[in-house]
């Protein structure tokens, strides 16, 4: 049957007719995604037809023979590449697959394959964020006046198993025909949603602990002699944990993901907090006859219950820095006698610690939602 069959002129009678070659894909698994160098391969197989009048022959001279293997050394079939490979452009199909003819001229190719392919990726909402990755194809050196890639399908997921970094959102395929350059593709587009499961549970909020730990310092005594200590271990801590999940995050910088600003955040967020820690504790040292500048004095009544409420009870207060408990001011005992309206350095320092531990778990409960509200936008 091949005796007189030239493998190197394509099919067709009229050779001015371009070939249609129907191409599906068979999604096996998704091998590997590279964010970082932006990698992405694929393993499964296509279904590839195609129709060849030198190859049609009646069942009942072959002892009733309707199909046949033939080598893909020994007939003619479309070379057909990826265009947007990731290192090295490689034909589809290797020397050991076979084609099967039917009598009536069909051909039907089955190639395995793993396609490995460039992919852009856009890693803003990461680890929440969706890809979407193209996979181009082409019948290597003919126009489309020789061969026309025709998908008579979208990408099948029937033999596919799960990833577990990745769920597959949608998979599709089409033609595409290029006039100006005179040439045929197919693209196949594979969408995908990242689990993030792995990165909430071992970065994201293993950071906010640390930050809610740290920000507890202020609810130690100043007397104990070791909030510094504390505050600084956490923050080395925090930047401990950083260098070590530096690994499981994206090293891209265009985009930057929205993770990496939220972790930058929490390490100087500490920082703050370190300093903070150390104003409180110079407050809580000064010299008790210095004087306490007025608007601390308001500070720390305004956070009291029995704050003064007249300008009278105001003035009476400010105007006696170094009022002692005893004492009595114009008659009026219930603030010059009573320990609670002496304002000290101590009571400064007290009052700062219960101001910025609200804003310390303020600020991280805000910076969490924002961060977990933004990133999530778009599930």
């Amino acid at each position: 049957m091949v005796m007189d069959y030239n493998k190197k002129i394509r099919p067709g009678d009229d050779q001015s007719v371009a070939v249609q070659i129907n191409v599906s894909f068979n999604l096996g698994a998704i091998q590997e995604f590279d964010e970082v160098n932006g990698k992405y391969a694929v393993i499964g197989f296509f279904r590839i037809t195609w129709y060849d009048s030198r190859m049609t022959w009646n069942p009942l001279d072959y002892n009733d023979t309707k199909t046949m293997l033939f080598s893909e050394d020994d007939i003619w079939k479309p070379t057909i590449v990826i265009t947007n490979p990731f290192s090295k452009i490689e034909k589809i199909g290797k020397d050991f697959m076979t084609v099967r003819y039917s009598s009536n001229g069909f051909a039907y190719w089955t190639p395995g394959e793993i396609l490995i392919s460039s992919c852009s990726v856009d890693i803003t909402y990461f680890p929440f964020d969706e890809q979407i990755c193209t996979i181009r194809l082409m019948a290597w050196g003919t126009s489309s006046n020789e061969i026309v890639l025709q998908s008579f399908s979208d990408i099948n997921l029937n033999y596919y198993t799960e990833h577990g970094s990745w769920k597959i959102n949608s998979a599709s395929a089409k033609s595409i025909v290029d006039g100006s350059i005179g040439l045929s593709f197919i693209d196949m587009s594979i969408s995908m949603k990242r689990r993030p499961g792995f990165y909430v549970v071992n970065i994201v909020l293993p950071v906010i602990f640390l930050m809610v730990l740290n920000a507890c310092v202020f609810v130690l005594p100043p007397d104990s002699g070791e909030r510094v200590s504390y505050a600084i271990t956490v923050l080395l801590a925090i930047a401990v944990f950083l260098t070590l999940i530096g690994d499981n995050l994206p090293k891209t910088s265009e985009p930057m993901s929205l993770l990496s600003y939220f972790l930058m955040f929490g390490l100087v967020f500490s920082s703050l907090i370190c300093f903070c820690t150390i104003l409180c504790l110079r407050l809580q040292l000064k010299d008790k006859n210095r004087h306490i500048p007025s608007f601390l004095k308001r500070l720390v009544l305004c956070c009291r219950r029995d704050k003064p409420r007249t300008e009278r009870e105001w003035s009476i207060i400010l105007n006696n820095a170094s009022n002692r408990p005893n004492s009595n001011v114009n008659g009026n005992e219930s603030f010059t006698t009573n320990d609670r309206n002496d304002v000290s350095w101590n009571h400064i320092c007290l009052t700062l610690n219960t101001i910025f531990l609200w804003v310390s778990f303020g600020g991280i409960s805000f910076s969490a939602l924002l961060f977990f509200v933004i990133v999530t936008k778009s599930i």
